[in-house]
């Protein structure tokens, strides 16, 4: 599977050979006890394999299977059978030998316990490169097994393993726990080989997180411990990630002696994978430095090494890197040479064509720099389209989320190339495109699959998505769409963001949907330049602006200030600089509607900083997912009269203090109760008192789920809910809200994102009064939350947070904006009048900048 950005982290740790990582069983002493030929074959395998030798271990473990078989030993023979999957994952795709572990649990063979226990963890191992969620489950069966067994070593282990699946998931608090607890019980045990192997994941989790200093402590006690083994496999996980940590820092020379004395110390030629991954290292150093011969040079050896290997993965990955570089120098030839290999390569292990879009991408820029515009425009569509092929077809969430993450990247880079030539109209419907698409597959409810045996209609699939790649046939896409659809992988998508993946809004009728004192900023975060479209209801702009991994690092670090509730009023005018300065309309339009990309979705607008002072003084802010989906609410009917309907809910109790809320299992399993709400009683009781139309309050007890699901909710114009949220990192769909606890009633008290989209609402506004109801799981690829389900049911427009604040402030601030709501102000400024009450009372951004009004903000709710 591909591997960018966290899952780059994820391919590190989890790519089993490559990474010469894990572990094996440990019985005693070994898997097997020692009374023939055989046994000792398996036994000094075993012990190869639990210090990460497994390249060493597989001759041993092929003979000792050929012995037991011979001597008619079948659970020892499958023993031995199943570790030498670990060298073939290196080569074969994933799924099959998933689906071959799969078949050797059911054979009687494995119903000895440590054959049993052995095909977990090699399943375990293999799923961490393939399907985290999987992975976690497996290392789960794996530890309540072990700690059975009382196989001590193994236990600790199987913990770590699912602190790193927890990693690549998201969860970064569950898997910091959980990896230190391992690393820390592998010291105390002098287990030197998971020493090494929890110090240098998480050492390389702080290089992901760009801790690099933080990370090199860790980095070198792995390195270190394994200087000091004589048994322990080569660290290549911590020296790997620390190249990346000194790269981080800036510090090439250091980087480039430590590749330059890993290619040294690497002990034996049969370790070439170790080989081509630091040759490829020390390519995108040079790269960073800007040495592009070198770079070249670098990535020219590793490329021969994965050749050499037969490893099509490298030639795949590595061919990518090596075409950029070529371009970057001006050689178009032979970029285009290296792509064509790069591409043809992938053919060979069609089960794994997830780069072949960003390959193609990289072609149409070659082409593109050479004047061929119309090859580079049909190659751009050819990629776009085996995008959506594969991510109809992703078989896991993992798979999805690095798709979603290279279409970012290749949509952008089409994006860039049709501003310049002038199409700013098609450049527009290409990043809507985008957006949709990424929002609409967020969206999508997708469960990990499996692995099986392809049926009849994935088989056509692959095929049809192997001739995209071979040919320019545009009858070949028709025909996998049409597949698609007969299998049922590509369905109706009738969601704002569907439609608006496949049929974006033309870019004069989105400008017809804005008024005179509008300005829509439509983010396009790339390398090495984004850029930003202008839109008024009059003019298009596109504004460069600087590289997109140094805007989401910005925004991220003052995001987190924020969140401290401190204030970095340097780092506030350098993101108004970069963000909003270039923009000459910003300075004529008072009323700002932004859709944001990457880290950019977390970043409060509000609070950048102009000439001294928050951008919330002379401006309005709110968000929508694109231009299309905006342009779309505003052509929906609307049916609310000139006294608005209201209804507000609050869960806490009616005591003063309040009491903390229960959490259902379901909600989550990281606490067993919620901190009380006890100013959401008044909040919802207040803001009632506002409006003169029908309302209705829900209370405590009375606020349950099933009671306001059997509301008649789409005749309310105001939805006020000042309830706990909860956005779930893994499965953005299942993020929700806690209502009050029902025993008896039908529903378990969570509404989640996929109940909320099933909602039939017509209000103007909801207001999601709780915490982190703006948040998904976003940096990867914008994953749907909270407050775009309610639009996508049918509200108007949701305000929500970015963040948890406290209970008093926000109760003040609700009050605040739906006074100024009642006296008639649209929803953006009612909302931005408010902050600036508490603004003006001296409070940091902390306390006003969390909340956004999200879709429509236009107009007022009567």
């Amino acid at each position: 599977m591909p591997g960018t950005s966290t899952h780059k982290w994820a391919m590190l740790v989890g790519a089993v050979t490559l990474a010469a990582t894990l572990l094996v069983l440990r019985y005693g002493k070994h898997g097997h006890h020692a009374e023939n030929g055989a046994d000792v074959l398996c036994a000094h395998a075993d012990d190869l394999s639990w210090n990460n030798r497994w390249l060493d271990a597989d001759p041993l473990y092929a003979q000792a299977e050929y012995q037991f078989l011979r001597q008619g030993e079948s659970e020892k023979a499958l023993y031995a059978h199943v570790s030498r999957l670990i060298v073939r994952a290196d080569s074969e795709p994933i799924a099959p030998l998933l689906l071959e572990l799969q078949r050797d649990l059911s054979l009687p063979e494995a119903t000895n316990p440590e054959t049993h226990l052995r095909i977990l963890v090699i399943k375990g191992m293999i799923e961490t490169n393939y399907d985290a969620a999987l992975a976690r489950d497996t290392w789960g069966q794996v530890q309540i097994l072990a700690k059975r067994r009382r196989h001590y070593l193994l236990l600790a282990r199987a913990a770590g393993e699912q602190g790193i699946a927890a990693f690549i998931l998201g969860d970064v608090g569950t898997a910091k726990k959980l990896v230190l607890r391992a690393w820390l019980a592998a010291k105390y045990l002098g287990d030197d080989a998971a020493h090494v192997r929890y110090a240098s994941v998480y050492g390389a989790g702080l290089v992901e997180l760009e801790r690099y200093n933080d990370a090199l402590k860790a980095l070198d006690e792995a390195i270190n411990t394994a200087s000091h083994s004589q048994k322990v496999a080569y660290p290549s996980i911590a020296v790997n990630a620390k190249i990346d940590a000194l790269r981080g820092l800036r510090n090439y020379p250091e980087a480039l002696a430590l590749a330059d004395e890993a290619i040294r110390r690497l002990p034996a030629t049969h370790l070439d994978a170790h080989l081509y991954q630091i040759l490829t290292s020390k390519g995108e150093v040079y790269g960073d430095e800007e040495n592009r011969s070198s770079a070249i040079a670098q990535y020219t050896a590793a490329m021969e090494y994965a050749r050499h290997l037969g490893y099509w993965r490298g030639v795949v990955q590595t061919g990518g890197l090596l075409a950029k570089a070529y371009e970057n120098e001006g050689k178009l030839s032979e970029g285009l040479k290296v792509i064509d290999e790069a591409i043809e390569a992938n053919q060979r292990i069609p089960q794994e064509l997830y780069f072949s879009p960003r390959n193609l991408a990289i072609k149409a820029e070659l082409l593109d720099n050479l004047g061929k515009q119309k090859q580079s425009r049909m190659l751009h569509e050819k990629s776009l389209r085996l995008f959506d092929a594969l991510l109809a077809s992703a078989p896991t969430p993992n798979t999805e989320r690095e798709l979603l993450n290279q279409m970012r990247e290749v949509y952008s880079r089409y994006f860039e190339s049709l501003c310049r030539e002038g199409h700013l109209d098609l450049a527009f419907a290409t990043i809507e495109r985008a957006h949709g698409r990424i929002e609409a597959q967020a969206l999508s409810e997708r469960p990990s699959l499996v692995p099986h045996d392809p049926t009849a209609d994935e088989k056509r699939i692959e095929q049809l998505d192997l001739d995209i790649l071979k040919n320019d046939d545009p009858k070949t896409g028709t025909e996998l769409e049409r597949a698609l659809v007969e299998s049922r992988l590509l369905l109706g998508d009738t969601t704002l963001s569907g439609l608006t993946s496949h049929h974006p809004v033309p870019l004069l009728a989105v400008q017809a949907h804005l008024r005179a004192n509008e300005l829509l900023l439509e983010y396009v975060l790339d390398e090495p330049q984004s850029s930003v479209l202008a839109i008024t209801a009059t003019s298009a702009h596109r504004y460069e602006l600087i590289a997109g991994k140094e805007l989401g690092t910005l925004a991220a670090q003052y995001r987190k200030t924020i969140h401290n509730r401190k204030t970095d009023d340097a780092l506030g005018r350098r993101l108004f600089e970069q963000l909003l300065a270039p923009v000459v309309e910003y300075r004529l339009k008072p009323e700002v509607i932004v859709v944001p990309d990457g880290e950019l979705h977390l970043l409060p607008f509000a609070s950048l900083i102009e000439n001294g002072r928050y951008t919330l003084v002379t401006h309005s802010f709110s968000v929508t997912p694109s231009a299309s989906v905006l342009a779309m609410l505003r052509s929906r009917p609307q049916t609310q009269g000139t006294t608005p309907s209201y209804i507000g809910v609050a869960a806490s109790d009616n005591s003063e203090q309040g009491k903390p809320i229960v959490a259902p299992v379901s909600f989550s399993d990281r606490a067993d109760s919620l901190r009380p709400l006890p100013s959401s009683k008044k909040e919802v009781q207040t803001i009632a008192s506002y409006f003169h139309g029908p309302s209705l309050v829900l209370l405590g007890a009375d606020a349950t789920e099933s009671r306001f699901k059997s509301l008649p909710l789409n005749t309310y114009n105001l939805i006020h809910l000042a309830l706990h949220g909860h956005a779930d990192i893994e499965y953005s769909d299942r993020s929700a809200l806690l209502f009050a606890p029902d025993p008896g009633g039908k529903d378990d008290g969570v509404l989640d994102v996929r109940e909320i989209r099933q909602l039939r609402l017509k209000a103007s506004l909801v207001t999601l009064s709780s915490c982190d109801t703006g948040v998904g799981p976003i940096s990867e690829a914008d994953v749907a939350n909270l407050a775009n389900a309610f639009i996508e049911a049918g509200a108007q427009s949701v305000v929500a947070s970015l963040w948890d604040i406290e209970d008093q402030t926000t109760a003040q601030l609700m009050t605040l904006f739906y006074k100024n709501l009642s006296l008639h102000e649209n929803k953006a400024n009612a909302l931005r009048d408010a902050q600036l009450h508490i603004l003006e009372a001296g409070l940091p951004p902390y306390y006003w900048a969390s909340v956004e009004v999200l879709g429509d903000a236009s107009g007022s709710v009567a």
